[in-house]
């Protein structure tokens, strides 16, 4: 079977899956940032009795980035929270209809947030809102919401496209879904890799 949809689709997953990658690096290494900065924090008020200042506005500021940026990403993988007391019983089209249901619901919801978050980046840009202490700007972490939702967006976009894809094909490869795998799969999984690492160490 000519499967040239299926073969752009994946083209755009990958596209898609590498500027993802870069967002969920960037809250990575953000956090990792920030739990250095919590150890100076500590060390410098409890050894020499001097906190950093504004350290709480730092890390108010700070927490949206990896609150959001790896959004996409997580759900391009599947690593969400999900409910699968239904969905698990279902095979073939009718668990992939069940499956694009729900990404076209949340499609929905994401694109509905994108245009307030937006506005809510406007405000504080057009008033120069910042954090008490040391007044820093708040702009930058507010601009980084409908970022990280828009994205989401497009990555719900090509999910619903590959799911139609399955809907109509349903035996067709998965493309640009996330293959979630059921709860003694992903035991056998974890144990197969955990059995890994201990014959590495050795």
């Amino acid at each position: 079977m000519n499967d040239a949809f299926g073969r752009r689709l994946d083209r755009a997953d990958r596209l898609l899956g590498t500027l993802e990658n870069g967002l969920n690096l960037c809250a990575g290494v953000l956090i990792f940032a920030l739990m250095l900065l919590g150890v100076a924090q500590i060390v410098l008020r409890t050894v020499f009795d001097a906190p950093i200042f504004g350290y709480i506005d730092v890390v108010e500021v700070s927490m949206v980035g990896f609150a959001v940026l790896s959004i996409a990403y997580v759900q391009r993988v599947g690593a969400h929270v999900r409910m699968e007391i239904l969905v698990s019983r279902l095979k073939g089209r009718w668990l992939w209809l069940t499956e694009m249901g729900g990404t076209a619901l949340a499609a929905f919801i994401v694109g509905v947030l994108i245009p307030y978050a937006w506005r809510h980046f406007e405000r504080a840009f057009d008033f120069g809102d910042s954090t008490i202490d040391i007044e820093l700007v708040t702009w930058p972490a507010k601009l980084v919401v409908p970022v990280a939702l828009s994205v989401l967006l497009v990555r719900l976009i090509v999910q619903l496209a590959g799911y139609w894809r399955l809907v109509l094909h349903p035996g067709l490869e998965p493309v640009a879904v996330p293959t979630i795998q059921d709860a003694a799969a992903q035991a056998e999984t974890e144990i197969r890799l955990s059995d890994s690492d201990r014959e590495t160490a050795r």
